[in-house]
């Protein structure tokens, strides 16, 4: 899966039109937000004295485009992945994608350890649920928003006011 750094984007589009953006760039997002890192497993960075203070960090765009030899894409802790996050709270393979025949995505749980919500909606391991823009997903403590091409645009056009 591709990432690009949120600043990376508005800089290169910054006097760009949204018709631009969108032929360049016409697949779905999903937006790692920015929080607090977690140290995965059995970390020795333990909380405490002399331990900085988590930064809040810059977010992260991933593209989602399906893959020709598979038709899932897997986001996790785990380097199998195709899009490895390395937070202690996240499953190895914490959510899976799928692409319907409308070409919409559903999400789901693939029965993670600290669960996952859309928004409010807990969801289910195994049961997948389609997703719409602007979804904030909630993976145990890392938060997500699924973005068309032409919301993340938007985004990027509010991040440089």
């Amino acid at each position: 899966m591709r990432s690009y750094l949120l600043s990376m984007l508005q800089r290169t589009f910054k006097d760009a039109n949204a018709d631009a953006f969108v032929s360049r760039y016409a697949n779905d997002w999903l937006v790692w937000e920015p929080g607090a890192w977690k140290p995965p497993g059995r970390s020795t960075l333990v909380p405490g004295e002399g331990t900085p203070a988590p930064v809040k960090g810059e977010a992260l765009a991933l593209a989602l485009v399906e893959r020709s030899d598979r038709p899932q894409l897997t986001l996790g802790r785990g380097s199998e992945c195709d899009a490895p996050i390395n937070d202690g709270t996240l499953s190895q393979i914490h959510l899976v994608f799928m692409r319907t025949e409308r070409g919409t995505w559903t999400v789901r749980d693939a029965n993670s350890r600290n669960g996952t919500k859309v928004g409010e909606k807990k969801l289910e391991p195994g049961q997948p649920l389609e997703l719409r823009d602007g979804d904030t997903i909630h993976a145990a403590q890392v938060t997500f928003t699924f973005c068309s091409p032409q919301r993340l645009f938007e985004r990027l056009g509010e991040g440089a006011r």
